[in-house]
């Protein structure tokens, strides 16, 4: 028999103090004299037996119940025979993810955590494999360290910008015990346990002992900034930049307000006070103007404790100078008015004959304005800049429609004859998805013109119609390609210059040059696995922030460059993306996650439910039942239980002797 705690056995001396009363009984008597002694002395020969016995009986029976409650304390055991003789893995995943940053009854939950684990393998044996894992689940979780080595990691551990993925971590645990055929697993997960999107896959048989250690916050509010985003998707200097904030109080009881806070490229720019009801969110409007073109960093802070990693979210706007658009082959003034008098536009006019097909990149809209025949050369080139992002118009001459060669390779509807028509177009094709946001209110009075004549065009699945007329007959088709659109109008411009100069025309074509301006992505999360896309930049990408350089895996595309940030960074901020010349290039906001802003925790009955095949036990917030875990991985029988029965047993035994056995 071995004890858990056998210091309690000290305990073992105070059976002496019983002891002692029974032995030196410190009673004074007081003599009574008697004239006839004889009948007396016979009773007290009889009853000082009957008192020597039961006295002994009770002496007997506190001993023993005494003794055994000291035993209890000290957790006595026998080892099993399996347990000595199976390899046994000893497991403990510590959650070192930003959540555990917060406080709780004993002080800070990572670091109660990290006390716990040191806890756990000090009173391992000296011989036990034992395997660390963190949230990065690196390759280092795969390895299996001595007491001494396991103790100096967790002496290094620190916080993660990663969630907590204790199921990833489970799947790691049972990929090792599996690999390396041991016998009996145990398994400590220290965590606060918060709910995560991701859903476990994985089985476990009786041979996993998991034991969960949760730990408790106490958070009343947490108020975080959730995201970012531009309200308008074209931004130009010297113009109003409009963002949207939405701040989420997670908080079920109190209003909580705060300041929010607004630099630019690190100068202070905007102070406003804002209150967020419990349990809701409020999108807050953000305005400011930049005089340069080209990237800016900003910041967005709240002030907030204890938990802080969700008060800054960093972002990155590109202001651009302008969009340029080309009109290739007939020139048409209506173009010119549309383009040439605003200076978010770089508009230019070019034949087929003076192209530099090379060029074709460099712009975001280009207009095929009634060209008679396009040559293989162009058509490759067209298709290029097509499936790359960009956008495509054509418009059909009223003599000739012959682009069946373009058209066959971009996988759109050929032009079929031209019909003459007297019919007007549809007020309900301006009411599709495509004019969204072009009228505030579509005027009862607005003027549609009416068509001359138009080509027939029978779009396939992957169209969508932008205009119709009233007989159905379509004016203006889209289809995505790639990252790109084309537009096909069916209308001749000569024979139609009702409808080349009405309202309607202008708007179509600003939302046209407007539809590749889709709103910017203007962050990353820094532990994102999705690669991240830059402009096209020369030789090897590193980020530089301060004095730290890390240099990224990147790939070139045709469009542009992407690179992955694999677990490189785990810092948030605004990193200067810096090309092989050593020269910025752009800048990339990155932001820790959101996903452990929330305050919501896997209960009791939910974990049990997770490990039901497995032998589970929940350690509550406490360390005694902690240590008595860890020493169940060489602990066979517990005998405490004996032990608590045995000492109630002689308890009821000596209230039976001093109330029955007479003296």
């Amino acid at each position: 028999m071995k004890f858990l705690f056998p210091q309690f056995l000290w305990a073992l001396l105070l059976l002496a103090i019983p002891l002692i009363i029974h032995l030196f009984n410190f009673r004074r008597y007081k003599k009574v004299v008697f004239s006839n002694v004889s009948m007396l002395k016979e009773i007290e020969t009889q009853s000082r037996k009957t008192k020597q016995l039961k006295k002994w009986l009770i002496l007997f029976s506190r001993l023993i119940a005494l003794s055994s409650l000291i035993l209890a304390f000290a957790l006595p055991y026998f080892p099993s025979q399996s347990s000595v003789f199976s390899r046994k893995l000893v497991s403990i995943y510590i959650d070192n993810s930003q959540s555990m940053l917060a406080e709780g009854e004993n002080g800070q939950l990572f670091e109660n955590a990290k006390n716990k684990a040191r806890q756990i393998i000090k009173n391992l044996p000296e011989n036990a494999e034992i395997q660390i894992i963190d949230n990065s689940l690196s390759s280092s979780s795969n390895k299996i360290y001595s007491t001494a080595n396991a103790l100096r990691l967790i002496d290094e551990l620190d916080i993660h910008q990663k969630p907590n993925d204790f199921f990833g971590a489970v799947k790691k645990i049972q990929s090792k015990y599996k690999s390396d055929s041991y016998g009996q697993n145990f398994s400590f997960l220290i965590s606060d346990f918060q709910v995560q999107e991701s859903t476990y896959d994985f089985t476990l048989d009786s041979s996993y002992n998991i034991y969960a250690c949760p730990e408790f916050p106490n958070l009343e509010n947490n108020l975080v900034i959730d995201s970012v985003w531009l309200v308008k998707p074209t931004i130009q200097s010297q113009e109003p930049i409009e963002i949207m904030a939405r701040i989420h109080n997670y908080g079920q009881n109190n209003s909580v307000s705060s300041k929010l806070s607004l630099k630019i490229d690190g100068t202070q720019r905007l102070a406003k006070s804002i209150n967020i009801p419990a349990g809701s969110y409020k999108n807050i409007p953000i305005s400011f103007v930049n005089k340069q073109s080209g990237r800016i960093g900003g910041e967005l802070s709240i002030t907030d404790i204890p938990i802080v990693f969700d008060n800054t979210y960093y972002f990155s706007v590109l202001i651009n100078p302008s969009i340029k658009v080309l009109e290739l082959g007939k020139q048409s003034d209506e173009f010119l008015k549309i383009f040439s008098k605003d200076s978010i536009f770089d508009f230019t006019h070019s034949t087929e004959e003076e192209l530099d097909y090379s060029s074709l990149s460099s712009f975001d809209y280009i207009i095929l304005n009634q060209l008679p025949k396009i040559s293989s050369g162009l058509s490759n080139q067209l298709k290029k800049f097509v499936f790359d992002g960009g956008i495509l118009s054509v418009i059909p001459n009223e003599k000739s429609s012959m682009h069946t060669p373009l058209f066959n390779e971009l996988g759109v509807a050929n032009y079929q004859s031209l019909a003459n028509k007297q019919i007007s177009i549809s007020p309900s094709s301006i009411q599709g998805s495509f004019y969204k946001g072009a009228y505030k209110r579509i005027p009862s009075n607005l003027f549609l013109p009416q068509i001359q004549s138009c080509y027939g065009l029978n779009s396939g699945p992957k169209s969508d119609k932008v205009l119709y007329l009233k007989d159905g007959s379509e004016i203006l088709s889209k289809t995505d390609i790639g990252s790109g659109s084309v537009f096909q109008f069916t209308v001749p411009f000569d024979s139609n210059l009702n409808y080349v100069a009405s309202e309607l025309f202008v708007i179509t074509q600003l939302k046209i040059a407007f539809s590749r301006r889709n709103t910017q992505a203007i962050a990353s999360e820094i532990n994102s696995l999705n690669p991240i896309y830059l402009p096209d930049i020369s030789g090897i990408i590193h980020l530089k922030k301060g004095d730290l350089d890390i240099v990224t895996e990147s790939y070139k595309h045709s469009s542009g460059s992407r690179i992955w940030l694999n677990d490189e960074l785990s810092e948030s901020g605004i990193y200067s993306v810096i090309n092989s010349e050593n020269i910025a290039t752009a800048k990339l906001a990155l932001n820790y996650s959101r996903k452990e802003s929330h305050q919501n925790y896997l209960d009791d009955e939910s974990l049990k439910n997770i490990f039901a095949d497995a032998q589970f036990a929940m350690n509550e917030n406490s360390l005694v039942s902690v240590l008595k875990s860890a020493k169940d991985i060489q602990n066979g029988s517990q005998l405490w239980k004996v032990f608590i029965l045995l000492c109630l047993i002689f308890l009821l035994i000596e209230i039976l002797l001093l109330r029955f056995l007479k003296s």
